[in-house]
């Protein structure tokens, strides 16, 4: 045959050849558009078995030979779940599946049902009767792989399904989808102040998938994952935060489902830093009480810590930046006074480090050294009291005690021979005057 071709075509002028070459290009595209719609078409039951006579093409055709109840058609798919009232559900939402041979009815590769079984008019050995029309197993009556087209209800869930070459509807075991948003779980990041790390506990059946999970804070930021990893978050302002997740869900049939629960919650308490001078202990550290320690007591927590101790004595001389602590971790100064018996003021200034920076409280303590002792007599008040300066005199210059302060008095009786007699000054005192 090709060599009979061929010869022809030695005889064939060239316009014969373009109008040739036209008809083949013509008849390929036929036959190639041929292949194409064989490949989207389903064959066509014609026999007396179908429900649907040759069956449908599509949704739409099913629905209107439905609604026009060909062959009384409208109470055997009424009693296999579809409705009146979801005749243009069925129009829009019908997915193709596949009745396999097995018993399954998968869509997109996913089971739906298993132990599938559908109905025809004929009686067969292996059918039964079911409201006037003979049932019959897919793995007795699928003499192949059948295509279908299946609606869903809104859990995802096999709702009705027919066969395109016949119009006939079937249905099995349906595979049921379960899914929730169980528990919001939180834990606190170990060396992360106000850091959770929330994780949801969403179980689901093998056909539904975790499409995306949202977390929402409470503190007007939220966070979106696609599997249920887990989310870390860092609360920066004090307050009372309800964190809230919800779960979409990926079903079969196209079909999403959000879900959340009063048990996908948590509570989240941040607390306010505090921070505070609480008390300056001044104590003495000699007897005469011219050194003194000041300790400062501070309280400091919820992310406030206690960086360091500016001191100022008296109003002007400030020492900053101390950090030096005592045997009970107070900060302190030193200070050495004169023995003026003057009052002296100290200020403690005490920084703290908080989340926005550094924050000061104040607090103060006063206390008056010892005044040495000086000599009490009037115009010696520049001696000590032990100084030889400060004693009490009997004469001018002559401290009360010493020797001099002794006096002899000689007395001459004009009767008498000359008599010497002695007497010490505080003993002429006492001796009557006679004159």
């Amino acid at each position: 045959m090709l060599t009979n071709v061929l010869r022809r075509l030695k005889r064939t002028s060239t316009k014969q050849l373009v109008i040739a070459s036209a008809f083949v290009f013509a008849l390929a595209g036929a036959v190639g558009l041929g292949l194409s719609t064989r490949q989207t078409t389903h064959a066509a039951d014609c026999s007396g078995n179908a429900v649907l006579k040759c069956g449908v093409t599509d949704a739409n055709h099913f629905i209107n030979r439905v609604q026009n109840n060909e062959q009384n058609t409208q109470p055997a798919y009424d009693q296999f779940g579809l409705q009146a009232n979801e005749y243009q559900k069925f129009r829009g939402e019908a997915k193709q599946g596949v009745s396999y041979r097995d018993g399954t009815i998968k869509v997109d590769g996913v089971t739906v049902a298993t132990d599938a079984w559908s109905i025809g008019r004929f009686q067969k050995p292996y059918s039964w009767n079911w409201n006037g029309y003979w049932a019959s197993k897919a793995t007795d009556v699928n003499k192949s792989d059948i295509p279908v087209m299946v609606m869903f209800n809104d859990k995802g869930e096999m709702d009705f399904a027919v066969m395109y070459d016949c119009g006939n509807p079937t249905t099995g075991k349906i595979v049921r989808n379960n899914y929730e948003c169980k528990s919001l779980n939180k834990s606190a990041v170990a060396g992360e102040k106000d850091t959770y790390m929330f994780t949801v506990d969403a179980p689901h059946t093998a056909n539904v998938k975790i499409a995306k999970v949202v977390y929402n804070f409470g503190d007007g930021t939220s966070e979106t994952r696609t599997d249920l990893s887990g989310v870390k978050h860092k609360f920066t302002k004090p307050g009372n935060y309800t964190v809230t997740v919800s779960v979409t869900f990926n079903l079969p049939g196209g079909k999403t489902q959000t879900v959340t629960s009063s048990t996908c919650k948590t509570l989240v308490t941040v607390l306010a830093p505090f921070y505070d001078c609480i008390q300056m202990i001044p104590t003495a550290l000699n007897d005469k009480k011219t050194q003194f320690r000041f300790a400062v007591k501070t309280s400091q927590g919820n992310g406030a810590t206690l960086k360091d101790i500016d001191f100022t004595l008296d109003g002007s001389n400030t020492t900053t930046g101390v950090t030096t602590k005592d045997d009970k971790g107070m900060i302190y100064k030193d200070y050495t006074f004169a023995e003026d018996g003057k009052s002296h003021k100290v200020v403690a200034k005490v920084n703290f480090n908080v989340a926005d920076g550094v924050q000061s409280k104040t607090c103060e303590a006063t206390v008056t050294s010892t005044k040495a002792p000086v000599c009490e007599l009037p115009g010696k008040e520049m001696y000590p009291p032990n100084a030889p300066e400060c004693q009490e005199e009997c004469k001018p210059g002559i401290p009360k005690g010493d020797a001099k302060c002794e006096e002899v008095l000689s007395v001459r009786l004009n009767f008498l021979r000359p008599v010497r007699v002695a007497f010490s000054a505080s003993s002429l005192a006492h001796l009557p005057l006679v004159l």
